[in-house]
């Protein structure tokens, strides 16, 4: 038999929620209006600051630079390693991911004993390396100009051309000077570079991880293999990491089945990365250093992590956040740090790094040399040759 629910007993449970709902939405409320009152206060100040500018600044200014500025100071005080993309950033952001550049391909840095500029790295594919310039090559006059007499600004944005342009220069090697002519173009940069060390070690350098680099490891794996290699060094020493994606392909190739990697996002939300049971077999050394970063260090922590080799160098960066393009849907976007990296052992590396199982480090002068370094002067590099001899 059903018991009666006296109409009292009704009233009271119809009251309470009434006023729980009440309260739920009162503490919304306030929360909400606190929130807004921030902001609120946040885009005056803002308003007051554009009209300051506008009433009394005497120079003359862009309004859209002017933004980008703002936009990029803002996300640069929030995430050490996120960016606010404008148009012209992110499409060059789009280029590189899938491996594509413009430009000459060359890193310069201002000599300021003689004023001119000392080229540190030549990237590999750049209309620089087909014109036959090397890292170490000095610049000392670009379209008949001395150097010396430009701004470093002056003179690096010499090297910044428009697409097509020739720019004739006189470079110092040694005790020669040299005449080169470089034409700016877009080109496809190579990540992967690679020999033979000795009769049966290959080495393999990684630039960076783009869509392009999996296809040109594997490639230069199985060439190396053809020429007896059955062991090597993978070396992502100044790595700058790059596509997850490309870093978990490449780490399934190699390694055995387990767990690569995982990334877990704000809310706590993972998702895994794993390998399956075919892999490379052999002896294997990784060398890294203070520069390996962000996937690059995933990259290393995984081979220590399933004790399938040696890692030789100095202790990484420590940069275990992933990126994430964001589209603002204006043609620009932003590079946001929007997961932690978790290694197969499930230790974040963030501000702490990945450590070496046998410490060789470099003097300053050589790591300044880093791309001219033979192989007597790579101390790294001769102890990972070591390790596998």
């Amino acid at each position: 038999m059903k018991r009666k629910i006296e109409l009292g007993t009704v009233i009271f449970f119809i009251v309470a929620a009434v006023m729980v709902s009440c309260i739920a939405t009162y503490m919304y409320m306030a929360h909400m209006v606190e929130r807004t009152t921030g902001k609120s206060e946040m885009f005056e100040k803002l308003t007051r600051v554009y009209q300051v500018i506008n009433n009394r600044y005497v120079g003359e200014f862009d309004e859209d630079e002017a933004m980008d500025a703002l936009l990029s100071g803002y996300v640069d005080g929030i995430d050490d390693y996120g960016v606010y993309l404008n148009k012209t950033s992110y499409l060059e952001f789009k280029n590189s991911a899938e491996g594509k550049a413009s430009g000459i391909g060359a890193t310069v840095k201002y000599v300021a004993s003689t004023g001119y500029l000392k080229i540190t790295r030549v990237r590999s594919g750049s209309p620089c390396e087909k014109a036959g310039i090397a890292a170490g090559d000095v610049i000392t006059t670009i379209d008949g100009n001395n150097v010396s007499a430009m701004s470093y600004t002056d003179a690096t944005n010499r090297l910044k051309a428009a697409v097509g342009t020739e720019i004739k220069l006189v470079v110092l090697r040694g005790a020669e000077s040299l005449s080169k002519t470089v034409t700016v173009q877009e080109y496809k940069e190579q990540t992967v570079s690679q020999r033979l060390m000795v009769s049966n070690v290959g080495y393999i350098a990684i630039s960076e991880f783009d869509t392009n680099t999996t296809a040109d490891f594997k490639a230069a794996v199985e060439e190396l293999k053809d020429k007896g290699a059955s062991k090597f060094i993978f070396d992502v020493r100044n790595n700058t990491g790059g596509s997850l994606t490309s870093v978990t392909e490449i780490l399934d190739y190699i390694l055995p089945s387990g767990t690569l990697c995982s990334i877990k996002d704000k809310n706590g939300e993972e998702k895994l990365y794993s390998s399956d049971e075919s892999c490379l077999t052999g002896e294997f050394a990784v060398l890294i250093n203070g520069s390996t970063y962000s996937g690059g260090e995933l990259f290393a922590a995984a081979f220590r992590d399933f004790e399938y080799g040696t890692l030789v160098g100095n202790t990484t960066f420590g940069k275990g956040m992933a990126q994430e393009i964001i589209p603002l849907g204006d043609d620009t976007a932003l590079y946001l740090s929007t997961n932690l990296y978790y290694p197969p052992n499930g230790v974040n590396y963030d501000g702490v790094g990945v450590s070496p199982d046998v410490e060789v480090s470099l003097t300053a002068d050589q790591e300044d040399r880093f791309y001219e370094l033979s192989y007597e002067e790579d101390g790294q590099l001769q102890a990972a040759m070591a390790q596998l001899q």
